[in-house]
């Protein structure tokens, strides 16, 4: 442990980027979500839509990215989509019309997408001849998405119980600010050539009906998991958790997320195939099945610890497995290719979810929903080989 934090200090620079581009732009919505539904009056549906907003947004970022990739610095790309994507969320805060909102929600989406996908290539290039190390480096990066999940449960609900419902434009204008500043500190993991692949993209040297059935469980996986976390404190909040006790559920969660990679960090270094993806997607779905089984606070707290330890393990067991499969020119062209696979299922899944829970006149249908479509990619996931 005396080298780990020199060694891998870069790739914990670049995670706190997932913090913003995953952490404060898409998963804080979920505790955003519940005071936007009461003062803005929106059913379900509507809640669902702005979130699929941000999900169409990443499709068609994921989408550019990979045509421009090869264009520009990717360090340049990363930390622009930062910026853009910590102005999109500060402007959350700045309206209340649902087409602004949702405009910015999209935007908050491309950029996200952008700076996710380039902070991929930069921690996957950290360590081209060690992939122990590189399973590590990965693990951490898409880690910190979890940091930006715990800050913001540490302070929003709180916040929002001393203010009240209305303070929900002045939570999207803190968390936008904090993006600028992760994204400053991020920017001190520039320097270093070997950030930067500096070999031409081969589009060629990779064939996507090799990885049919990652694709499929990326898809599923995509559209079950967003479900859960858009409406997941709104279930907790129905079942009358208070603020103190959402505050600790939420982060339950983003700690999860943040020490999970000292459990997945020798699996990503092992298996190039379908197995970690297919066990990840698999723990995600069991976390989002407790709440249907119990309605305690216990359930709730181990549903978030389950699900908050597997979730963002999914992305980094795929370009892991990408990273052992294919030649370093396919990385990116093939991260981006899963990304908008990826993508499409997220645009699904929330807008699904909401539907369903307004004609079922309750959200453990939507639940539901998320529960069968993470295990289907869970179970797809299995067959892919390495």
């Amino acid at each position: 442990m005396k080298g780990f934090f020199p060694v891998f200090l870069p790739a914990l620079l670049i995670s706190f980027g997932t913090a913003v581009s995953l952490g404060f732009s898409r998963f804080d919505y979920a505790l955003i979500l519940p005071s936007m539904m009461e003062r803005l009056g929106w059913s379900y549906s509507e809640a669902g839509w702005l979130n699929t907003a941000n999900s169409i947004g990443y499709l068609a970022g994921a989408a550019g990215t990979g045509r421009i990739i090869a264009r520009f610095p990717v360090r340049t790309l990363f930390l622009g989509g930062l910026v853009l994507t910590s102005v999109s969320v500060l402007a959350s805060g700045l309206v209340v019309s649902y087409p602004f909102l949702f405009l910015f929600r999209l935007a908050a989406g491309i950029f996200g997408a952008l700076s996710f996908i380039a902070g991929s290539v930069l921690v996957a290039s950290l360590f081209p001849q060690d992939s122990r190390r590189s399973g590590t480096a990965l693990s951490l990066y898409t880690g910190g998405g979890g940091f930006g999940i715990l800050v913001s449960g540490l302070f929003l609900p709180l916040l929002f119980a001393k203010y009240g419902a209305e303070f929900w434009p002045r939570a999207w204008l803190a968390l936008g600010v904090a993006g600028l500043l992760l994204t400053w500190i991020s920017s001190a993991a520039s320097g270093g050539p070997e950030l930067v692949p500096e070999d031409p993209v081969d589009s060629a040297s990779w064939d996507p009906r090799s990885f049919v059935p990652a694709l499929g469980g990326y898809f599923l996986f995509g559209i079950g998991y967003l479900i859960y976390m858009t409406y997941f404190i709104k279930w907790v909040e129905d079942k009358g958790a208070g603020p103190g006790m959402t505050a600790v559920v939420w982060g339950v969660l983003g700690l999860s997320v943040i020490l999970s990679p000292l459990f997945w960090k020798g699996m990503l270094s092992r298996h190039s195939g379908g197995r970690s993806i297919g066990l990840s997607i698999g723990l995600t779905s069991l976390g989002a099945l407790i709440p249907l089984i119990s309605r305690s606070l216990l359930a709730m707290l181990l549903s978030a610890l389950i699900f908050g330890f597997a979730f963002l393990n999914v992305p980094a067991a795929v370009t892991a497995m990408l990273r052992a499969s294919l030649p370093r020119t396919a990385w990116g062209i093939a991260i981006t290719f899963f990304t908008v696979v990826f993508a499409l299922g997220q645009i699904v899944g929330p807008v699904l979810g909401g539907v369903i829970s307004d004609w079922t006149g309750s959200l453990s249908s939507g639940l539901a929903l998320s529960v069968l479509a993470l295990a289907g990619g869970a179970i797809v996931s299995l067959f892919q080989r390495g």
